[in-house]
């Protein structure tokens, strides 16, 4: 009797404490991270909530400071299974405060009688947004004026950033109007528009290009060039020039984070930063993974195809003609 009753007990303690009811602080921590990813994430209609929540409140079983849950947080986070999502808390933002070397991307040889513009990562300060949009709008209007026969835009080793300003940049080359869409888990869509150096969600004026000139190159051929480095940011402009006339991308597929992100600051100052759509092109096409390329080459292959592809769509326009 005496050994059944002990292992009665131990089984009550057992139950208990894997039922243990948090304390305040760390449950409504985690309510409000529950609550934002499943009113917000790009893949909430396919989550099961009930469990995901009782699976997340386990990983928190023994917290009892809101610090304490930081690792049932990134749980949740990674179990959206969006690859984009992350989470950051706020000691880590604090602590993260030296300048990272980033890499150096280095324009390629072209021939010339072809454009080239390469685009990198945008990310810093309002004036460095500005630097980076006057730059590469400065190197379309000084090669324009060689009348050259077409355009390769890099995005390869495009890691992401802020997507506004790279739109803004090739502006000349995209054109206006509506180049793709943000589409989250309702169906709703949100246009991405340029109009006259400006851009847009829907009409809410994002960015403006204050140095903006006209310069419509929009009828070109341009060969757009990605690799699997090709990220997030980078990947919203190769979706956003997929269904533009006289353009062909070439090299390899991207690295697969075709969504749109929200920052979202959560009640300890930590941030949340949530994959909440997936990019669409002008046709509403849908993609929120890889990216392909319209031509599949090695890394080193793509610029050599994109330039031989630009001549031969020259020769067939001399023909025409």
């Amino acid at each position: 009797m005496k050994i059944t009753t002990c292992i009665t007990l131990i089984l009550i303690a057992l139950s208990c404490t894997s039922a243990r009811k948090l304390p305040d602080e760390p449950s409504k921590y985690l309510q409000e991270v529950l609550d934002l990813l499943e009113q917000r994430s790009v893949h909430k209609n396919g989550i099961d909530w009930q469990t995901f929540r009782h699976n997340v409140f386990e990983k928190a079983n023994m917290a009892k400071t809101i610090e304490d849950t930081y690792p049932a947080v990134k749980y949740a986070v990674a179990e959206l299974n969006d690859s984009h999502s992350y989470f950051k808390p706020v000691n880590e933002i604090q602590s993260d405060t030296e300048n990272k070397p980033l890499p150096i991307l280095t324009d390629a040889a072209t021939p010339d009688d072809i454009g080239y513009i390469r685009l990198p990562f945008c990310i810093g300060t309002e004036n460095d947004i500005h630097k980076y949009i006057s730059s590469i709008s400065t190197k379309i209007k000084q090669q324009s004026q060689l009348h050259v026969k077409g355009w390769i835009i890099d995005l390869r080793g495009n890691f992401g950033g802020n997507m506004w300003p790279m739109l803004l940049a090739i502006e000349p080359l995209t054109g206006d109007g509506t180049l793709g869409y943000f589409v989250d888990a309702d169906d709703k869509y949100e246009a991405w528009k340029l109009t006259k150096g400006k851009a847009y969600i829907n009409d809410e004026l994002v960015l403006e290009n204050t140095d903006f000139e006209p310069l419509d190159l929009g009828n070109e051929y341009v060969a757009v060039l990605t690799d699997n480095k090709t990220a997030s940011s980078g990947e919203a402009v190769t979706v956003a020039l997929k269904e533009r006339n006289n353009t062909r991308s070439f090299g390899m597929p991207t690295y697969g984070v075709s969504t749109g992100c929200m920052a979202h600051e959560l009640a300890d100052g930590s941030v949340i930063n949530l994959a909440e759509s997936v990019f669409t092109d002008r046709e509403k096409k849908k993609y929120g993974s890889r990216v392909m390329p319209d031509v599949g080459t090695g890394e080193e292959d793509a610029l050599i195809k994109g330039i031989e592809w630009i001549y031969m769509m020259n020769e067939h326009q001399h023909v025409k003609e």
